[in-house]
């Protein structure tokens, strides 16, 4: 978090007229656990947001091909689209995992000193 901190601290700061340094300030504990539960529930609706795009285009080619339609709207849709929201959900899993990793070894850190 370094020296400038994080929202949460700036503003807990900012509240409390503390007068120490930022670095100190530990965000508490229901306020902490409330980020996690939303960040962890932004990263699991964005897999079932992924998942179930995923499925629904494959049944539209299915369901073209049982048609005896043209299925090349539903694959063109499919190569771009699936790709695209795999590749947003992967970075938004690897930030969280990433982030939370990060802030880990750095509590650890401070408890060491």
């Amino acid at each position: 978090m370094g020296q400038i901190g994080t929202v949460l601290e700036r503003f807990q700061a900012r509240r409390l007229g503390a007068k120490r340094p930022m670095t100190d300030i530990q965000p508490d504990t229901a306020a902490n656990k409330a980020i996690r539960i939303a960040q962890f529930l932004s990263v699991l609706l964005i897999w079932v947001f992924v998942i179930t795009i995923t499925f629904w285009i494959i049944n539209l080619i299915l369901l073209a091909i049982d048609l005896n339609d043209a299925p090349g709207a539903s694959v063109a849709i499919s190569i771009v689209a699936i790709p695209v929201f795999i590749t947003l959900a992967s970075i938004l899993t690897y930030v969280f995992i990433g982030l939370h990793r990060k802030q880990d070894s750095l509590s650890l850190n401070r408890e060491e000193k």
